[in-house]
């Protein structure tokens, strides 16, 4: 697996404005999409969405960890390294809102010998107190929508009611897509920890 990069911090693509309405950052978009290492080559994009406070930015922090060093299998080793890239912090405030894209962009070969650029992106938690139904119903949709990977990152076990609100995103998604031939979905996850 040979991987280049592009420096990179999170960059908001979509913001959840005053309100609760939603704006969408295209030129951000592009400046990563049509960078010139980017723009013909096919594009994963690796998401994590779920509760708010559950550990979605700080697993995607060891994502970009792994990624940065090339995949080795002594990616771990240094434990005494600060874990950089999104921002988490420990409490009950949420840390991220909107949807996140990592700006640095992981070319990487797949398994079937092509060059994929790999994007991260994080999402802002659902059912927090600050936002509305429809605020975390959106965010979660659209993020099911632009991933290639979608995890849904959940706390102790899988309740009937994570299968209900992924259930309700996904139609809600289903409808925003119905127009489009592409192919939403590509591939769900479950992450119980």
């Amino acid at each position: 697996m040979v991987t280049t990069r592009m420096s990179g911090e999170p960059v908001q693509i979509i913001r959840v404005k005053d309100g609760h309405s939603i704006e969408f950052n295209e030129p951000e978009l592009e400046r990563i999409l049509l960078a010139d290492n980017v723009k013909d080559r096919p594009v994963v994009v690796i998401s994590i969405a779920g509760e708010y406070r559950q550990g979605k930015s700080f697993l995607l922090s060891f994502f970009l960890r792994y990624l940065r060093n090339n995949a080795r299998s002594n990616w771990l080793d240094d434990a005494d390294t600060p874990l950089r890239g999104f921002q988490w912090r420990p409490g009950s405030t949420r840390e991220t809102t909107g949807i996140l894209l990592w700006h640095e962009v992981f070319l990487m070969t797949n398994s079937k010998g092509e060059e994929v650029a790999v994007l991260l992106m994080d999402t802002q938690g659902i059912f927090d107190c600050e936002s509305t139904m429809k605020e975390s119903t959106t965010i979660f949709s659209l993020s099911m929508l632009a991933s290639s990977v979608q995890i849904y990152n959940l706390m102790g076990n899988i309740k009937e009611d994570d299968l209900q609100h992924l259930q309700f995103f996904a139609e809600y998604g289903m409808l925003a897509q119905k127009e489009s031939e592409r192919h939403p979905f590509q591939k769900l996850l479950f992450l119980v920890r």
